[in-house]
């Protein structure tokens, strides 16, 4: 009898820390009742038949059952199944050009960092301003913002920087606690500092045009975005070095640095090919209002200027599997597939009746102020950014449109209110990706600076972007 106990007191111990077997029974109770529960409103089956599919799927995205990749496929396998939608709908993500801009950002930033171009330009802003822990944390924001020029994307930026800045914590002397603030610092601009142009961030930004429905070129995104990024920046800046003073000596060796940057050499030619290719995707990009090229395209065409022999040789076979997430894309196209599908199903319009007032606030501080909380609530919730405006951008926007509002304006909000607020690691991927011997930092820190974090977040959401964009005319 006492083994017995042990043995059930042993198996209940293991259920309990076993997040993956708690996850599968999480969907499927959850995926049961939604079946049989009255649901308010006249949700037609088709879009209960969704929303099962779907929140039995977030259920698998948050308890990270199988990788996020594979849950996903699930999910565009029930909606087929189903008979939900047809593939033409479940997929369409890749007949537009978001995607194949995701996957040419990917190849760029695999160029940029593959040639060296990227080291270099962090090491000349390195020699010249970093001085001091308070200037360290300054141009983890600063080299931020100049990458985002050059790779597309935030991960490589940020894992490049932080094995930069890894080498100044061990030759400065510094101690845990602000080895582990400079940490986070880099992940922390990295969020902050995406989302000022397009290409910051090709995978959440080129989501949240894919949610309005609008075509937005990149000058546009930085018309709307680069004033709201950079205050963001700086605001998050500033509460970095608020919440997290620093506690020992730095003592930088300026002359190891240089040493660091003379062992580069002159620019190679991989350099020098991969910067011209980047500028030349820079002004193209800025000037699409001209020969209207989409910047899909513009991507591609850099891409294989990168692959081609004499004029290229810097992209080759390898880096289509090897610079390209793939999970991501597979993740992306679910997102849009929530969207899509559920405007057939007409899930989006059941779900912004149920959750929404019936009489939209025509007060766009109000509005925003309701649209931003509601999604920082959900994200709370389900962690991942774009599992969030996943399932918030299609019913939003569609609420909002019915209301008269211009569609960027609730999928901007919705952006913000996912890129720039997080109060745990695993409610932002990029944060995420630095914690523990990465970045040097654990749960602790990433919660000290997450909770003030709200209200720089509802700052930006609510007088900045809504001021800003009234000056501008977009609502």
């Amino acid at each position: 009898m006492t083994q017995f106990f042990t043995r059930s007191v042993d198996f209940l111990r293991g259920f309990r820390h076993d997040r993956k077997l708690i996850g599968v029974i999480l969907s499927i109770l959850l995926a049961v009742s939604l079946w049989f529960m009255p649901l308010p409103g006249d949700l037609s089956l088709a879009g209960r038949k969704m929303l099962v599919v779907t929140l039995f799927t977030v259920i698998w995205w948050v308890f990270n059952v199988v990788p996020p990749a594979y849950s996903t496929l699930l999910m565009l396998l029930g909606y087929l199944l189903l008979g939900l939608a047809e593939p033409d709908v479940v997929f369409h993500i890749w007949t537009l050009p978001l995607m194949w801009l995701i996957i040419g950002a990917f190849l760029i930033a695999a160029a940029v960092t593959k040639s060296g171009l990227a080291q270099r330009v962090a090491y000349f802003f390195m020699i010249r301003y970093a001085t001091s822990y308070r200037s360290l944390i300054v141009l983890t924001y600063v080299l931020g913002f100049v990458l985002s020029f050059l790779i597309p994307h935030p991960f490589p930026r940020a894992l490049l920087m932080m094995s930069l800045v890894r080498a100044i914590i061990q030759k400065a002397g510094m101690n845990k606690a602000d080895a582990a603030s400079l940490g986070l610092s880099v992940f922390v601009a990295t969020t902050a500092t995406s989302t000022i142009l397009l290409t910051g961030d090709s995978t959440l930004n080129i989501a949240t045009v894919g949610f309005s429905g609008l075509n937005v070129s990149w000058l546009d995104w930085a018309k709307y975005m680069a004033v709201p990024g950079i205050a963001a920046s700086l605001l998050m800046m500033g509460l970095h070095l608020l919440v997290f003073k620093q506690t020992g000596q730095v003592n930088i060796d300026q002359a190891d640095l240089q040493r660091e940057q003379q062992k580069l050499g002159r620019m190679s030619r991989d350099e020098i090919v991969t910067l011209t290719w980047v500028l030349a995707a820079l002004i193209l990009w800025t000037t699409d209002f001209i020969h209207h090229v989409d910047p899909a395209w513009v991507a591609l065409a850099v891409v294989v200027g990168l692959a081609l022999p004499k004029v290229g040789d810097i992209l080759d076979a390898k880096d289509i599997s090897t610079g390209i997430n793939w999970p991501i894309i597979f993740f992306v196209a679910g997102a849009f597939a929530i969207g899509s599908v559920s405007k057939t199903t007409g899930m989006a319009e059941w779900l912004a009746k149920v959750l929404m007032p019936a009489a939209p606030s025509q007060n766009p501080y109000a509005f925003a102020a309701l649209v931003g909380g509601a999604t920082m609530l959900v994200h709370m919730v389900l962690g991942s950014a774009l599992a969030c405006m996943s399932i918030v951008a299609p019913p939003l926007v569609h609420y909002a449109t019915i209301a008269g509002w211009n569609p960027l304006f609730p999928a901007l909000l919705i952006y913000t209110a996912v890129a720039i607020h997080y109060i745990f690691p695993f409610q932002h991927v990029a944060i995420l990706l630095g914690q523990g011997e990465t970045g040097g930092y654990d749960t602790r820190h990433v919660l000290k600076y997450g909770i003030p974090l709200t209200v720089v977040a509802l700052i930006v959401l609510i007088p900045i972007e809504v001021t800003w964009w009234k000056i501008l005319g977009l609502i």
